[in-house]
């Protein structure tokens, strides 16, 4: 998809929805290392923690950018994860909304 395939509303409604999802995925984050710290007790734990945060690092980065080529999918992936809802997807055409919900699913 390119910017000339989302109408404006569609573009703020998905960027708001992108936002919120990015926000809360650190929020998670933060909160799981907060426990997971309580945790550290050997040096195994610490490259176990090294390990997870690297993953989560790769994961983050390769969804924190708005490219209007990956939105759907992006969009579908944080939905999936529970870090939107469909109602933050309430102004999008239906059939990108279609096309989220069933990506979702996978």
């Amino acid at each position: 998809m390119t910017p000339a395939d989302w109408s404006s509303q569609e573009e703020q409604v998905a960027r708001h929805a992108f936002d919120n999802g990015r926000n809360r995925s650190i929020e998670s984050l933060i909160s799981t290392l907060q426990a997971k710290c309580q945790e550290l007790n050997t040096d195994e734990s610490v490259w176990n923690m090294h390990d997870y945060l690297s993953t989560e690092r790769h994961l983050f980065e390769g969804r924190s950018e708005f490219d209007y080529g990956n939105i759907l999918f992006t969009l579908a992936e944080l939905l999936k994860q529970q870090l939107i809802t469909l109602d933050e997807l309430n102004g999008l055409d239906p059939k990108k909304l279609a096309k989220i919900k069933a990506m979702s699913m996978f």
